[in-house]
């Protein structure tokens, strides 16, 4: 069967395969074109933002400065342990350690000495206790270690009640508890000398 078209049907589909070819590339030029748009307003609109940052960050300068500078003039030494060697500074520890426990009426079951971690310019010692005292007692002590100076760190706290789960108590009668826990503190390592070619 042959299709036949009239004249004024031939040209109406030679309009609509014009139209349709010029929709054809439209959309070949536009898409590609349309994407391109949209990837660079995003990365001049990322690029708008981190500006705007800098610009802040770089106006806060001074602020920064002024507090480094005040940060400085402090003695942050007071901060660290005296000593930076390990024995040295282990034994620090121990003597700001007892003087708290002795004037909370603790009394130090064992000490030991953990070993000792460079970080850096800071070394990290560690001493382990064990006490017995009360409750109370413990509660000041253990204030009194973490708010003195240098800053003493308490951790892996263990408290243990020293009586059997059948005790009565007697009114008016603390008993005692079995504390463990280490401490630790910061001490400055020296600054290597530098080599002389």
């Amino acid at each position: 069967m042959k299709l036949t078209l009239t004249p004024m049907q031939s040209r109406a589909l030679a309009v609509a395969l014009l139209l349709a070819l010029l929709a054809l590339l439209a959309v070949l030029v536009y898409v590609p074109w349309q994407r391109a748009h949209l990837h660079y307003d995003t990365a001049i609109e990322d690029r708008l933002d981190r500006t705007s940052r800098y610009l802040r960050v770089a106006a806060q300068r001074r602020n920064v400065e002024a507090n480094i500078a005040l940060t400085t003039k402090r003695d942050a030494g007071r901060y660290y342990l005296k000593a930076s060697s390990p024995a040295l500074a282990a034994a620090e520890v121990q003597q700001m350690a007892q003087a708290i426990i002795e004037a909370n009426e603790l009394k130090v079951e064992s000490t030991q000495i953990a070993t000792h971690k460079d970080d850096g310019p800071r070394r990290k010692v560690a001493v382990d206790f064990q006490l017995r005292g009360k409750l109370p007692a413990l509660q000041k002590a253990l204030y009194e270690l973490e708010t003195a100076l240098p800053y003493l760190y308490v951790d892996n706290l263990v408290v243990r009640s020293s009586v059997a789960r059948v005790f009565l108590p007697v009114p008016g009668v603390e008993p005692d508890v079995l504390v463990q826990f280490e401490l630790y503190a910061f001490a400055r390592l020296a600054k290597p000398a530098l080599k002389k070619p």
